[in-house]
């Protein structure tokens, strides 16, 4: 089956002139076509004997309709068809790639209960420009209209959801559609917010020796999150020496302090921070980056 997809009013560039500037040389045509299937391609001039096709300057075939059959990515380029003397008559983009398939879609509040921010990836990639609009609207409310979830980070997939109704009676649909030459797909995707809670990682972890072989450890919330006073955390230390394997967790911990007790004198400790909401709603945070002290031997 024989698949040519010419992507609307961009599938022509505009004319331009060669170097003596008096001659108007064929416009660039863009063709999108999917992977694996077959293309054919006419010659602008195609009756006449002698046409020669060429692919990125390399001579492939004397033909007026330059077949290829079952396309793979490296067939992408430029295809241009010339008259025996050698004069170009026409030029074209070939792009290979897939229509998209459903989003797989990913969301988590980091901000909670002011943000939820979604992310969503495609298999496979459609390899070619794809543009994504993304939707959201209460369930809970059915007289509501649907809003623009805002581009997040500057990210082509990912995009935060504001002002979320907290325990609502029923979830938030967001609806992701995804559009490019060769077709568009829709995922609709429900989320409930207090299910998605989680936290960024815990941040400014220090350590400080203390007498005894005991170590002092501090942090302070995740800058993220807007409330730590109506929406309280609690944090779980992980520490560990050696292997991370034989890391322990202790906790959790309402204050942004603990000490560890107990230690191995001339041990190097690995300690890490955790966040979660204080009512267990949603999931733990990603662990902050290892921090590190050595129980002095005296």
């Amino acid at each position: 089956m024989c698949l040519i997809y010419i992507f609307g009013a961009l599938a022509v560039t505009s004319g331009v002139f060669s170097q003596d500037t008096t001659t108007l040389l064929p416009e660039i045509r863009d063709l999108f076509v999917a992977v694996g299937s077959s293309v054919k391609i006419p010659c602008t001039d195609g009756e006449e004997k002698g046409v020669e096709w060429r692919f990125n300057s390399s001579v492939l075939v004397s033909s007026p309709v330059l077949s290829i059959q079952n396309t793979s990515l490296k067939d992408q380029g430029i295809y241009t068809c010339h008259q025996p003397n050698g004069d170009l008559i026409q030029t074209v983009s070939l792009h290979l790639g897939y229509p998209p398939s459903p989003p797989d879609v990913h969301c988590w509040s980091p901000s909670y209960p002011k943000r939820a921010i979604c992310s969503w990836t495609l298999t496979p990639d459609p390899v070619l420009p794809t543009h994504y609009i993304a939707t959201y609207r209460s369930i809970s409310d059915p007289l509501s209209s649907a809003r623009q979830c805002q581009k997040w980070r500057e990210q082509d997939r990912q995009c935060a959801l504001e002002e979320l109704e907290i325990f609502a009676s029923g979830p938030t649909l967001i609806n992701i559609t995804a559009i490019n030459a060769l077709g568009s797909t829709t995922r609709i995707w429900p989320i409930i917010l207090e299910q998605i809670v989680k936290p960024d990682p815990p941040v400014n972890v220090s350590v400080m020796v203390m007498p005894g072989r005991k170590l002092s450890v501090q942090w302070g919330p995740p800058p993220t999150w807007p409330d730590p006073v109506n929406f309280l955390l609690k944090y779980t230390v992980k520490f560990h020496w050696g292997k991370p394997e034989t890391a322990r967790t202790l906790g959790p911990y309402e204050s942004n302090k603990m000490v560890l007790s107990g230690l191995m004198a001339g041990r190097t400790y690995y300690i890490q921070i955790s966040a979660k909401d204080f009512l267990d709603d949603g999931q733990s945070s990603d662990w902050s980056a290892p921090i590190s002290a050595t129980v002095p031997v005296n």
